[in-house]
């Protein structure tokens, strides 16, 4: 089949500490590329911060008036660059700003096809972040432009059920994130020696949706003294500020002998401190996938989290525990992994590393783009994971 050229609009690339969009839109963009076709990615200003991303040709800043990705698009009062008629569709990553004005103006003047993938972003949680101007721009363009696309992409069947009832005329495909075959595939950096505790591991950006600070409370309310072969450590980054009440909030409730902040951990950092973990908590109200999940369970991590995410098949396939979007969730769920012996976490997290590898590496998962762009283009049969 002929190789496709593939338009890939992103508000955030390069991202240095990872996670969320970036390692989306890279994936996608190397396990394109490894199949043969010609992605490239468009992005605003400074939502590029690595070199390495600025000298790919195929990955083309986008000017802007003002500062970044906070200033206005050139392109939206600007001619549409001539090379936009070589590609043959275009993927449009997150919603709620300019770029989905953007891809609108190249979809009008082009014709060419809009696939949509909203990350996240309609989910209630998120909806109500200023959520006064996230009305007004869904009536005067996000509406439009969501119901017009050729298909949504969400990246879990929950997901794909919530954009289906709010888009009921529009394809919605089911595209899982990944899972890099090599950061499934790396040696363990397991080591026993350096800790004389279980380890409790919450890795993500630390923001209040996450919620670490309920987590605390739980914490505090089952009791330091039945976590006396624990210690909890807390990866990830985000505002100082908030951070800094956080570890307020640790102090308050006497805990600073259980919890540690250990800052961002990316690349081979990452990959030890998810090896030398015993289970892995993520205590958020709401994701529409959990990538971090994946990871932990990729590396072998036993996994709680709650009914804020899709991972029902923690339950399904015993390899963590999916409880209830509540503290009393958590605390139920907090217990049971107290009782499990350190064996019976290792069992659970090769029940995980299990599901990754049958269902949630990338380059399986990237299949399934090209074969929606392909119907979206030529027709045919539809897919079996379109709604």
């Amino acid at each position: 089949m002929n190789s496709l050229k593939i338009l890939h609009l992103s508000n955030v690339i390069g991202d240095k500490k990872g996670g969320g969009i970036h390692e989306v839109v890279s994936n996608f963009y190397k396990y394109q590329k490894q199949l043969e076709h010609q992605p490239s990615i468009w992005y605003p200003g400074d939502a590029a911060d690595a070199d390495s991303i600025r000298l790919d040709s195929n990955i083309k800043d986008l000017a802007t008036f003002g500062i970044g990705q906070f200033g206005i698009l050139k392109g939206l009062v600007e001619p549409i660059p001539k090379e936009v008629n070589n590609f043959d569709i275009i993927h449009q990553h997150g919603i709620w700003t300019p770029l989905s004005l953007y891809a609108q103006k190249l979809k009008r003047k082009t014709g060419l096809k809009l696939v949509i993938q909203p990350h996240g972003f309609l989910e209630p949680y998120r909806l109500n972040i200023s959520k006064y101007k996230k009305k007004l721009a869904y009536q005067l363009f996000e509406k439009s432009n969501l119901s017009n696309a050729a298909a949504l992409i969400a990246c879990s069947e929950d997901e794909a059920v919530k954009l289906k009832r709010m888009f009921p005329n529009t394809n919605v495909a089911i595209v899982f994130n990944g899972i890099a075959p090599d950061f499934f595939a790396e040696e363990s950096t397991r080591n026993l020696a350096i800790k004389d505790k279980k380890r409790m591991l919450f890795l993500s950006q630390i923001i209040p949706l996450k919620g670490l600070d309920r987590l605390f409370q739980v914490i505090s309310d089952i009791g330091v003294e039945l976590f006396s072969e624990w210690e909890f450590l807390i990866a990830g980054y985000g505002d100082d500020a908030y951070i800094e009440s956080l570890k307020a909030l640790v102090a308050q409730l006497n805990l600073t002998s259980l919890i540690s902040f250990v800052g961002t951990k990316i690349g081979p950092e990452k990959l030890y401190i998810y090896d030398n973990s015993d289970a892995f908590i993520l205590p958020t109200f709401s994701e529409n996938y959990g990538i971090v999940v994946a990871e932990a369970l990729a590396r072998g991590v036993p996994v709680l989290t709650t009914k804020g995410t899709p991972w029902v098949e923690l339950n399904e396939l015993q390899c963590g525990l999916w409880v209830d979007n509540s503290n009393e969730g958590l605390k139920h769920g907090m217990l049971n992994i107290l009782e499990h012996s350190s064996s019976a976490l290792r069992e659970m997290g090769q029940n995980g590393r299990t599901l990754v590898e049958n269902k949630y590496l990338w380059d399986k998962t990237t299949g399934r783009t090209i074969e929606l762009y392909r119907w979206i283009l030529h027709g045919g049969c539809k897919p079996d994971f379109i709604l």
